[in-house]
C-alpha cells in the first residue's frame, strides 16, 4: 500500500508540477527528476510483479478497488438512489485480463456504498488516465478474486464473460439468533436464488430466508417442516419428537428433489421441556420437492430418518457410519467414527459424480481405549453415499471413509501456524469459553466441527471450525486435495491454511461455502459471536458473509491457496452479480446505465 501511494503521488505531482512550471516558469529540472523517479518506480514494480523471485521476496498482494472509480471530465455529479452514472461500458484488454472501465456500484438499502446525494468529483482526464494505467499494471498480477473467464476449450485465451455489478455489503447480514447457517444455491429460469436456514435449538421450526445476492435476505414466512411446537419443547414429526435442532442444511439432489440434513436429539415421546444436550444427538434426513415445500411430507411417514445405509435392504448398516434411532450417549460399543452425531453436510463432487456425507462424532467419555486418551473430543469424518440414492450410505463394507479432522493432530496445527504471517495468532483446537485449555476425564479435550465442502478446479476444499463454539479461539481453517480421499488428516500431501482468524474479542465459524451469483467467486456464509466470553450477552450469534479469495504462493500450484482473513477488522464485503440477463437481480438491472 505504501509503495502504491508513493507511485500514484509521483504521477499526480508530475501533472500538477507541469502546470505550475508553465505558470511560474520553474525549471525543467524538477520535472525531469520526477519523471526519472516515477519511471524507476514503475520499472521496479514491473520487475517485482513479473520476476517470480522478486515477487515472492516482496510478497505484493494483488490490489483491488473496493469502490468504483468514476472517470469523466466535467462538473461534479450526484449519485441517484438506484445507480451511479459511469463511463460507457467499453472494455480494454490488459495483461490477458478483460478490464471494464465502468463497474457500476448499486447504492440501495442493505448494500453499503455511496448514498443518494453524495458528490463524486471527476479528476482531470490526464490524471485519471495515469491512475487507470497504474491500476491496470497493479492488477496484472492476476489476483483470483477478480478472475477472467477461462475458455472451456483450454486454449489459453481469455473470453469476456457477462458484465458484472459489484454490490457492497455490510456484516452482519442477519441479526443475532441465527447460528450455524446452511445455504443452498439454486439456479432457475429467473436467475440464482439462495436459501438459508439456521439452528433454532428448542425454539420452533427451522426458518428459511432467501436472497439473490447474499446481501439482502428475506424471511420466507413458514418453517422447513411447516409444523408448530410448544416453546421450549420437542417438535413432533411423523411419530418422533426432536430437541436440540441444530445445523440444518439443504442440498439439491435433482431438478425437483431436495434433501434436508440436520442435527437433533430424537425421542419416542414428547419432551416438555427438552432435556439438556448430552452429546446424544444424531443426523436426520428429510426430502421435499422444493426448498420452499415442507420437508418430511405426510406421504413419507418414515421421515426424518436416521442417516446411514438403508434400513431394509442393507445388512451392513450397523457396522457402517450411521445415526442412532433415538438419543443415546457414547459410542454404543462400536468404533466411535461409526456414530454420526452432528454437523452434517452433503457434497456432490462434480468431477467424479460421487456423493459424500461429512459429519462430526465424539469419542467415548470417559475414554475407553488408549487412542481416545490422546485424541479425546469431537472429530470430523466423511463417508461415501449411494450414487443411485444419496440419502443413504453405500451398502458396502469397503465403502470409503475418511477421517478428515482431528483436533489433537500436532502436524496440522504446526502447518496452520506456519501457513502465513500472523497465522499463529489465536490458533487452538482445545480452548473453552474463557480461553482456557479444556480438560475432561483428566485429559485434553479438543473440538473440530462444522464441515463444509466445495470443489474449485482440481482441488476439493474442506472448511472446518476449531475449538469450542463459544471460545475466543473459535476459528475456521481449510484443507484441500485433488480427491476427497486425500483430505484425510494423516495425508501429508494435502494443503492446509487458515480462513477466519478471530480477534477483537469476536469469534467466527460454522457456515456454508457457496458459489456467488456470478458463477465464479466463492463466499463463506457463517456466524459470528460478537463478544467472548458471552454468558452476560446471551451468546447469540449473527450471520456474516466472507469472500473466499485465492492466491498463488509461488509453489508452482497456482492460485489454489485460500487467503486468510481477520473479519473483525473490517465487516464490509463485496459481491459480484451479473449486470443483465436471467442471473441479474432487479437492483443490478436498475444499476446498468449507458454513457453520454
Amino acid at each position: 500500500m505504501t509503495f502504491t501511494t508513493f507511485m500514484v503521488a509521483n504521477l499526480g505531482l508530475i501533472f500538477t508540477n507541469r502546470s505550475w512550471s508553465r505558470a511560474e516558469g520553474e525549471s525543467r529540472g524538477r520535472n525531469a527528476a520526477l519523471w526519472w523517479v516515477t519511471g524507476g518506480a514503475l520499472v521496479f514494480l514491473a520487475l517485482v510483479l513479473y520476476v517470480p523471485g522478486l515477487r515472492e521476496l516482496f510478497r505484493f498482494a494483488p490490489l483491488r478497488a473496493r469502490h468504483p472509480v468514476l472517470l469523466r471530465r466535467g462538473r461534479p455529479e450526484r449519485v441517484s438512489g438506484s445507480s451511479l452514472q459511469g463511463e460507457p461500458a467499453a472494455k480494454r484488454r490488459r495483461c490477458g485480463h478483460v478490464i471494464g472501465v465502468r463497474t457500476p456500484w448499486t447504492a440501495r438499502p442493505g448494500a453499503r456504498g455511496l448514498a443518494p446525494g453524495d458528490e463524486v468529483r471527476r479528476p482531470d482526464s490526464r490524471v485519471a488516465w495515469a491512475l487507470v494505467s497504474a491500476a491496470s499494471v497493479l492488477a496484472c498480477d492476476g489476483g483470483s478474486s477478480d478472475p477472467p473467464t477461462a475458455d472451456p476449450a483450454s486454449t489459453g485465451e481469455w473470453v469476456q464473460g457477462p458484465e458484472l455489478v459489484w454490490l457492497a455489503g455490510q456484516n452482519p447480514v442477519l441479526p443475532t439468533g441465527h447460528p450455524d447457517p446452511g445455504v443452498l444455491r439454486v439456479e432457475g429460469a429467473h436467475g440464482v436464488t439462495y436459501h438459508l436456514t439456521t439452528t433454532v435449538d428448542n425454539a420452533g421450526d427451522f426458518p428459511r430466508f432467501t436472497s439473490t445476492d447474499l446481501i439482502v435476505w428475506t424471511e420466507a414466512g413458514h418453517g422447513l417442516f411447516g409444523r408448530d411446537d410448544a416453546p421450549g419443547g420437542s417438535l413432533a414429526l411423523d411419530g418422533a419428537h426432536y430437541c436440540s435442532r441444530w445445523a440444518p442444511e439443504i442440498v439439491q439432489l435433482g431438478a425437483a428433489s431436495f434433501m434436508l440434513s440436520f442435527t437433533a436429539q430424537r425421542f419416542a415421546a414428547p419432551q416438555s421441556p427438552c432435556p439438556p444436550y448430552d452429546e446424544d444427538s444424531g443426523v436426520y434426513l428429510a426430502w421435499s420437492a422444493s426448498p420452499a415445500s415442507p420437508f418430511a411430507p405426510p406421504d413419507r411417514p418414515w421421515e426424518p430418518s436416521p442417516a446411514g445405509a438403508d434400513f431394509e435392504t442393507c445388512p451392513y448398516r450397523p457396522v457402517l457410519p450411521h445415526s442412532l434411532a433415538f438419543a443415546a450417549d457414547d459410542c454404543q460399543g462400536i468404533p466411535c467414527p461409526l456414530v454420526m452425531r452432528l454437523d452434517s453436510t452433503v457434497f456432490h463432487d462434480p468431477h467424479t459424480g460421487r456423493w459424500w456425507l461429512a459429519y462430526s462424532w465424539y469419542t467415548n467419555s470417559p475414554p475407553k481405549i488408549a487412542w481416545e486418551l490422546a485424541n479425546h473430543g469431537q472429530h470430523v469424518s466423511l463417508v461415501e453415499l449411494d450414487p443411485n440414492d444419496p440419502s443413504v450410505v453405500r451398502c458396502d463394507l469397503a465403502v470409503a471413509q475418511i477421517h478428515a479432522g482431528n483436533p489433537h493432530d500436532a502436524e496440522t496445527l504446526a502447518r496452520l501456524a506456519a501457513s502465513c504471517s500472523g497465522c499463529e495468532q489465536m490458533l487452538s483446537m482445545t480452548r473453552g469459553p474463557l480461553g482456557e485449555e479444556m480438560v475432561r476425564d483428566g485429559v485434553s479435550l479438543g473440538v473440530v466441527e462444522a464441515p463444509s465442502l466445495f470443489r474449485r478446479g482440481e482441488y476439493v476444499y474442506l472448511l472446518l471450525s476449531g475449538s469450542n463454539w463459544d471460545s475466543p479461539y473459535y476459528h475456521v481453517y481449510w484443507v484441500a486435495a485433488k480427491s476427497v480421499e486425500a483430505l484425510a488428516y494423516t495425508d501429508p500431501g494435502r494443503l492446509v491454511g487458515r480462513l477466519l482468524i478471530p480477534s477483537d474479542g469476536q469469534a467466527f465459524g460454522h457456515g456454508s461455502a457457496v458459489l456467488g451469483p456470478d458463477g465464479e467467486r466463492w463466499y463463506f456464509v457463517h456466524h459470528r459471536l460478537a463478544r467472548v466470553p458471552c454468558e452476560e450477552s446471551g451468546c447469540d450469534r449473527d450471520v456474516w458473509v466472507s469472500p473466499i479469495e485465492f492466491e498463488d504462493r509461488g509453489d508452482g500450484l497456482g492460485d489454489v491457496h485460500i487467503r486468510p482473513r481477520w473479519p473483525a477488522e473490517d465487516p464490509s464485503f463485496i459481491v459480484a452479480v451479473p449486470a443483465s440477463g436471467p442471473g441479474a437481480p432487479p437492483h443490478a438491472l436498475a444499476a446498468e446505465v449507458g454513457g453520454d
